[in-house]
């Protein structure tokens, strides 16, 4: 049988397993533990991407103002940040682009703003499938029956599958001490940034 990607029940079935579930064949089983299991499989998706990977970050995206001059964000925008220099601070409110500088949700012109976006499990790389699947297993059992001996069996898994995740991102992003890889001069910075650690309190 051929191997394919990873899909969102398989993930569930990994994580129900890590307390010794029996796998399902559906997530509308009506299993109270199915269920918790992908909450938290949602759960960690958003917060692993929120960190901003280069595989959801995107620079200098347009965002165009509607008739009314306001500009509505998408529900798939996980944050937004405005290029440096731009002399605008942007954040998102009531659905909307916001201007903290001049204190208006109207924009005159098209903005241009760095964005992180969010995905559903199933569209995401393997690296990320993977390292999100463990995290949200240790979490379900540690929520579920407080067994602190299939977290800590996960553990090691679990850093290794972020290592793993931290490689796939590097490559992707061509990182150099002079830039990050864009090609654009306003971005530069150095090769460090706050997500290359494995494990985070």
């Amino acid at each position: 049988m051929a191997i394919k990607k990873a899909t969102k029940l398989q993930a569930v079935n990994t994580i129900i397993s890590n307390i010794g579930q029996a796998p399902v064949t559906n997530l509308e089983s009506g299993n109270p533990l199915v269920e918790m299991a992908e909450q938290i499989l949602d759960e960690i998706t958003i917060a692993v991407l929120a960190e901003g990977w280069e595989y959801n970050m995107e620079r200098g995206y347009p965002f165009t103002p509607d008739s009314n001059n306001q500009i509505l964000i998408p529900d798939n925008v996980l944050s937004l940040d405005t290029k440096p220099g731009d002399g605008t601070q942007t954040v998102i409110r009531n659905g909307k682009l916001y201007d903290r500088v001049a204190h208006t949700y109207e924009f005159t012109g098209q903005q241009k703003l760095d964005v992180t976006w969010l995905f559903d499990f199933e569209e995401l790389p393997e690296a990320f499938k993977n390292y999100i699947t463990i995290r949200a297993a240790n979490v379900f059992a540690g929520r579920s029956v407080g067994s602190s001996e299939a977290v800590q069996f996960g553990q090691r898994e679990e850093t290794i599958a972020r290592a793993t995740l931290l490689e796939y991102d590097t490559q992707q992003a061509n990182y150099t001490i002079f830039a990050d890889g864009t090609g654009d001069d306003q971005y530069q910075t150095t090769a460090s940034r706050p997500l290359n650690a494995l494990l985070r309190p």
